[in-house]
């Protein structure tokens, strides 16, 4: 399972190795840094943090209306001089040129999966929204079972006082639910007395 994100010079690579390990690689205009994670550590809770681009498109209209305007102006000049007028169209140009950058800008639009010991952020429009929310829930599902798998393993030899809090611990955080919990409890008890 991989996932590939690019975000203006911003690039963030997620391969899920069949181990259980997530390794992370992101590279920056000046620094590079890859890492790996158990996926035990990672949290299960998702974050979306999104912006809007309305501001943005604010501000681009007053550059596009300055950058028009300083196009406009030498036309109703009575006397003006060929330099201020070339002056006045690469300004403009300039300015329409901040002007669309403002619409392309890349947002921080992120998407983060928290509550375990390692948090890790997606970029949330790239490649599309849709792809990194089921990249997030694959990891999320796997982790879980992982976890449950752990902790739901029946041994007698575990003392019952510990069991029965590692099974609050998964009930308390939905990574079973009361049926499994009851189920799970009685083959304890049941693997306590054929011992």
């Amino acid at each position: 399972m991989k996932l590939i994100q690019k975000s203006g010079l911003r690039r963030k690579e997620f391969e899920f190795l069949n181990n259980g390990e997530l390794i992370v690689k992101e590279k920056r205009f000046l620094k590079t840094t890859e890492f790996s994670v158990n996926i035990e550590h990672i949290g299960t809770k998702k974050h979306i943090e999104s912006h809007s681009r309305t501001g943005l498109k604010i501000v681009a209209s007053f550059f596009f209306l300055i950058a028009f305007s300083s196009w406009i102006a030498p036309f109703f000049e009575e006397k003006s001089e060929i330099s201020e007028n070339i002056l006045l169209a690469i300004s403009g140009l300039f300015i329409f040129g901040l002007g669309v950058s403002c619409f392309y800008a890349p947002l921080n639009n992120f998407l983060t999966l928290h509550g375990g010991q390692v948090n890790i952020q997606f970029f949330l429009d790239s490649p599309s929204r849709q792809k990194v929310e089921d990249f997030a829930d694959r990891i999320i599902k796997i982790s879980k079972e992982k976890i449950k798998k752990k902790y739901t393993r029946i041994d007698p030899d575990i003392p019952e006082d510990v069991f029965m809090q590692q099974l609050h611990w998964l009930l308390n955080n939905d990574y079973i639910n009361e049926q499994e919990y009851a189920e799970k409890k009685n083959d304890y008890k049941i693997s306590k007395l054929t011992r």
